[in-house]
């Protein structure tokens, strides 16, 4: 009982954190994208292997643009309105790249036009992705580091922050 009692304040710490929830949604929404963009990808490459038509192509990927636009949009949002600014500028940057393709009507897949379209198509589906995945190994970094300094004791965060620099900087040989 006072197990479960610690558990559920542990819980509630953590769930109480306006970062914390932040975070999980910025995760979860990353990992729409991720999805999304991996898809796209495989749909395009399926394409240029003729396994996928035109036609289904552009039924498949341009069913999806305006969420994906507002994934983007709202990932942006969380992380400038949370003071993220590091991240959010990033994101934004992507953002604004993305408005640019979305306004010059280069994110949409024209059947008739698909096998001119593919080249483009995947360069910058690509460079959208390896972002996405940059972004999500942040996010979720940033959502652990969040989760446990909502356990900590101040003593326990300071110990917490020289494990979790000492990790990231022994990452850097890799």
């Amino acid at each position: 009982e006072n197990m479960f009692a610690v558990l559920l304040h542990a819980l509630k710490t953590i769930i109480m954190s306006w970062s914390f929830l932040a975070w999980l949604l910025v995760f979860v929404i990353q990992c729409a994208l991720l999805g999304r963009g991996m898809f796209a990808l495989i749909c395009l490459s399926d394409l240029e292997q003729d396994l996928l038509n035109p036609y289904d192509l552009s039924n498949k990927l341009n069913r999806f643009v305006v969420l994906e636009y507002g994934a983007q949009i709202s990932i942006t949002a969380i992380l400038l309105l949370t003071g993220n600014w590091f991240m959010g500028g990033l994101h934004l940057i992507a953002t604004v790249f993305m408005v640019q393709l979305y306004v010059r009507k280069k994110v949409y897949i024209d059947a008739t036009d698909a096998f001119k379209q593919l080249k483009p198509q995947k360069l910058w589906r690509g460079i959208i992705f390896g972002f996405w995945s940059l972004s999500f190994v942040i996010s979720t970094y940033r959502l652990i580091e969040t989760a446990i300094h909502s356990l900590l004791t101040p003593e326990g965060r300071q110990t917490a922050k020289r494990l979790f620099h000492e990790a990231a900087a022994s990452l850097h040989g890799y």
